[in-house]
């Protein structure tokens, strides 16, 4: 009996939730399956565009086993109330609310309000793509959404403006040829030189070679880094591989919780159909 306890305890999985370790197991296989399709993708393709379309497909793929069915996988612009547009875009989860108006298996436009996050998927990440990608979150950020009055969120209060008044962006790559703390920096540097507060920001990087670099915003998120005194730390931490290897776990976690559940009395079509008629924040 005492051996069998003690080889229970040195089990990496010892004291979890049996769910949580099963799901762990699950993502730590399909983070190796990832890395084996990004080689089959390599082999087959020689052209940069077909390569990375299909690298983006793997990721759609992932997310449509691991969301709900109300978060649509789809790809292209969002634009908002004013007219305004975002750049391209790899990846865009909508919202129960998003109405189907959209042929998912090609670029698309979608509505602000219909959105629950934005991402941009790369095979292998360069110093210039990441320049672009920094400068196409900024051009996101700035997309205004139609907050309607009566609208009910279930998010932690510190998380409304971040994730509410604007949505969430992302950046997932297999590889990059950027070490995890050149990233930081290169954030932290265009974040400070452009003046950008917490939810004009970058949100989440995932790099399955590199690690992850989250930004916790003031740190009294729904998500949440501590140090080892256990107070929780705010704004972008780095989480190298070797310290974290299960980058896809880490993603999904942060996903869930960049995607809070909001409730609205109207279709948000109305507002763009009839403007001025469907009532909305005067905060807009």
């Amino acid at each position: 009996m005492g051996e069998a306890k003690r080889r229970k305890k040195n089990d990496p999985d010892f004291g979890k939730p049996k769910g949580a370790s099963v799901l762990e197991r699950k993502l730590d296989l399909l983070q190796k399956q990832m890395e084996l399709r990004l080689e089959e993708i390599r082999a087959s393709y020689q052209h940069k565009g077909n390569m990375g379309s299909n690298v983006e497909e793997v990721i759609r793929e992932f997310l449509r086993e691991f969301l709900p069915p109300h978060n649509r996988i789809g790809q292209g612009e969002v634009v908002d109330f004013d007219g305004n547009s975002s750049t391209q875009l790899d990846l865009v989860i909508t919202n129960e609310y998003h109405p189907y108006l959209n042929d998912l298996t090609k670029p698309s436009v979608f509505f602000i309000e219909g959105i629950a996050c934005v991402g941009e998927v790369k095979s292998v990440l360069n110093s210039n793509d990441f320049d672009s990608i920094l400068r196409n979150c900024l051009t996101y950020k700035q997309l205004k959404v139609n907050l309607q009055d009566g609208m009910r969120t279930f998010i932690n209060p510190s998380d409304l403006k971040r994730f509410v008044e604007k949505r969430p962006y992302f950046l997932f790559a297999f590889e990059s040829q950027l070490s995890l703390s050149t990233l930081l920096e290169k954030t932290k540097r265009f974040n400070t030189d452009n003046n950008l507060d917490f939810w004009q920001q970058i949100d989440g990087i995932f790099i399955l070679n590199r690690g992850q670099v989250i930004n916790f915003g003031d740190g009294q998120g729904t998500f949440q880094f501590a140090d080892h005194k256990g107070n929780t730390i705010p704004g972008l931490i780095s989480i190298d591989i070797e310290e974290d290897p299960k980058v896809l776990f880490g993603f999904l976690s942060w996903l869930n919780s960049a995607m809070p559940r909001i409730e609205i009395q109207f279709p948000i079509l109305m507002s763009y159909l009839m403007k001025g008629q469907i009532p909305i924040n005067a905060g807009r």
